[in-house]
């Protein structure tokens, strides 16, 4: 289907959460989460910046400590790029042994959290930092894992959504509506499955289609596909479609951890990836 540009009421426009707090540290994907996280500052009503420092904690939960001097510069350096954009924005600087534990304590359901992935950039056999991996199966509320590759940032953001045939897809792709209405992007929705699809995959797939028509006021690019190895499927789409970012759902509760799908597509996909979690009950 291609694009069809119509009317977007003034409503439309309104920020799709109360705050994007993006984590910030001395890593080399910093710059990555610091750019998307200026992109998605339309989004939101506030812009935030925090830094964890005085980690002493190994395993999952940990990164190398990040001395004070030094954490306060990393926050400096965010506030400054924040203000060239004509963003305000609000620092915290936070000392936790566990930066996991640290940063879900700070994100409520209603904010976009923003990290790095823990690498430099996407490339065959790369994987996201454990601090990642661990923040999108515990993270209560959406989660923007920032590759250096291809984000949100451009003149119209392409938001690529993997969506499947069950009830949580209709909150997943009015998070991406949301998102590509503020700032001014477009929804390319997909669904991959390893059989046949019917008749009520394609009636779902009109429902979802019609209900981002009336949000964004375009309509959605739709593909359908089928596909022995899902995960590989819809990152190669990314890639394929030059995809700004992917947006996927976590599967289950908060802490219970991510589908088997949803952790491959963090691992493989070329562009940042921001992992939805299920509406609340």
């Amino acid at each position: 289907m291609a694009i069809l540009p119509r009317h977007r009421p003034a409503e439309l426009g309104r920020p799709a959460m109360d705050r994007v707090l993006c984590a910030v540290d001395a890593g080399r994907s910093r710059a990555a989460a610091i750019r998307e996280a200026l992109a998605l500052a339309p989004c939101a009503t506030r812009l935030g910046f925090i830094t964890i420092t005085d980690t002493a904690e190994t395993g999952s939960g940990a990164v190398a400590s990040l001395a004070a001097h030094r954490a306060r510069q990393t926050l400096e350096s965010a506030l400054a790029q924040a203000s060239a954009r004509g963003r305000p924005a609000e620092t915290e600087l936070v000392s936790a042994h566990n930066v996991v534990n640290a940063l879900i304590a700070r994100a409520v359901p209603t904010e976009l959290l923003v990290v790095g992935s823990g690498s430099e950039a996407p490339h065959p056999g790369a994987a996201a930092g454990s601090v990642a991996m661990a923040l999108a199966a515990h993270a209560r509320g959406p989660l923007l894992v920032a590759w250096a590759g291809a984000g949100a940032q451009g003149p119209q953001p392409r938001i690529l959504v993997a969506v499947d045939d069950g009830a949580t897809a209709a909150s997943l792709v009015a998070l991406a509506g949301s998102l590509a209405t503020a700032c001014d992007g477009y929804v390319h929705l997909v669904h991959v499955q390893g059989r046949s699809y019917g008749a009520q995959t394609r009636h779902r797939l009109a429902e979802l289609s019609t209900a981002l028509i009336e949000q964004t006021g375009s309509e959605p690019v739709v593909e359908v596909a089928r596909a022995a190895n899902v995960a590989a499927h819809i990152c190669q789409l990314a890639h394929d479609s030059s995809s700004s970012l992917l947006v996927v759902g976590r599967r289950g509760q908060a802490g219970r951890g991510l589908s088997p799908v949803a952790e491959r597509i963090l691992h493989g996909s070329p562009c940042s990836v921001l992992v939805a979690p299920p509406p609340a009950a």
